[in-house]
């Protein structure tokens, strides 16, 4: 089975879930890049502090200690909204804002910067902000809306103030400054949609691979159905082959399964010249027994007769029920002068078997024989008739007798 096998994935379920993990991904990048804030602040309130005093330095630090608080605040609701399976959209646009007044924060660092006419601390805090700006936007990328709200956050501040003073060189700033956040924003839709689409990739995988764990589960599932009932029709055709192929009173083969060996058996001895034997015999006064004794002790007669029968037959011969009270033997590779002498011993043995009645008395179960042993160019139709005609000669002898064809 190949991925073509698979249902298609439905695409706006995709899009939910590729929107689900980038908003994940970024509360997340957002959550860890609060650890490393304090270096940033550090910095920026020392440039702060050497221009324009510890004050507003330290006023600036708690504001943008602030809005760090929200932001981790922030996605520590989205978090738990995540794991209650509650919707978290809410909480991502609360992060968005958040990074529009993060990048505001720090663009506003450059109002306690400026001093007519020197421009070395001002392009320092710029450069600075250059740098957060970038890591920032690597940050952000999950959410494009944050990365364009914290742009525009971080750009106002300084575009105003260089607007705003008379200095030479504010133009020259300003358009840089604007080349800069041009930059970073191109980037930041560069990296936002790399990472949709490895997003977007791996669920899909993930989706695929899912699927066929559990095609594949499926399938071993149908197999063992398969199997259990290929187990159950196996034991059915047993049990059908066992009716079809044996008398269900006595046991012996059925009289069908015995004809289909004796073709099977005729075609044997025609293609490499082995002998093969039929004794037919049929119990003498069997109605008699029913009449007076009713059937069920005629059944159990017939069950004694087999059984004794059985006992004299060797590995290979076969035993059949082919009438009421009429058994026909097959002896596979046995001549007439050895199946005549099998077929005395059957004589005697039943002549002898008894079977109890009612009232404490037995009854003997004496038969006549008829037997014939295949000739050759002789079809097993012509062989059954010719020992069946014997049977019949034995019974107009007297009964409990035995003739060969």
């Amino acid at each position: 089975m190949d991925g073509s096998d698979l249902p298609a994935l439905e695409p706006s379920l995709i899009a939910e879930k590729v929107r689900s993990e980038m908003a994940r991904v970024f509360v997340e990048r957002l959550s860890d890049s609060v650890l490393s804030a304090p270096l940033g602040l550090a910095i920026t309130g020392w440039l702060l502090q050497s221009v324009a005093g510890w004050t507003p330095a330290l006023t600036w630090i708690c504001g943008m200690a602030v809005v760090e608080v929200m932001i981790q605040s922030v996605g520590n609701r989205f978090q738990r909204a995540l794991a209650q399976g509650n919707s978290t959209r809410g909480w991502v646009r609360a992060q968005c804002v958040a990074s529009g007044l993060l990048g505001l924060g720090w663009g506003s660092a450059v109002w306690f910067v400026w001093v007519d006419g020197q421009m070395l601390y001002y392009l320092a805090v710029l450069c600075a902000l250059v740098g957060v700006s970038g890591i920032c936007m690597v940050t952000m990328s999950p959410q494009p809306l944050a990365t364009r709200l914290f742009s525009l956050g971080m750009l106002a501040p300084p575009l105003v103030q260089l607007l705003w003073v008379d200095n030479p060189l504010a133009m020259q700033v300003g358009f840089g400054w604007l080349m800069m956040a041009a930059v970073q924003a191109w980037t930041a839709r560069d990296l936002h949609r790399e990472l949709a689409r490895e997003t977007k990739s791996a669920l899909h995988n993930k989706d695929l691979l899912q699927q066929l764990s559990r095609t594949t589960t499926e399938l071993h599932r149908a197999s063992a159905q398969m199997e259990e009932k290929n187990t159950e029709l196996a034991a059915a055709l047993g049990q059908l082959e066992e009716l079809v192929s044996h008398d269900q009173l006595t046991g012996a083969f059925s009289r069908r399964y015995i004809f289909e060996q004796l073709d099977r058996l005729a075609a044997i001895s025609q293609r490499h010249g082995a002998p093969v034997t039929a004794v037919m015999f049929d119990l003498d006064h069997f109605k008699a027994i029913n009449d007076t004794y009713g059937h069920p002790t005629g059944d159990r007669a017939l069950k004694e007769v087999v059984r004794a029968v059985a006992d004299q037959l060797r590995d290979g011969d076969m035993l059949a029920r082919v009438g009421g009270e009429e058994f026909l033997v097959v002896l596979p590779l046995t001549g007439l002068g050895d199946a005549l002498q099998l077929a005395e011993r059957l004589r005697q043995t039943l002549a002898l078997t008894t079977v109890a009645v009612e009232g404490g008395g037995v009854i003997f179960l004496p038969a006549s024989f008829g037997l014939a042993e295949l000739l050759p160019d002789e079809g097993h139709a012509e062989w059954f008739n010719r020992v069946d005609a014997a049977l019949y000669q034995a019974k107009e002898k007297g009964r409990n007798t035995l003739v060969a064809a």
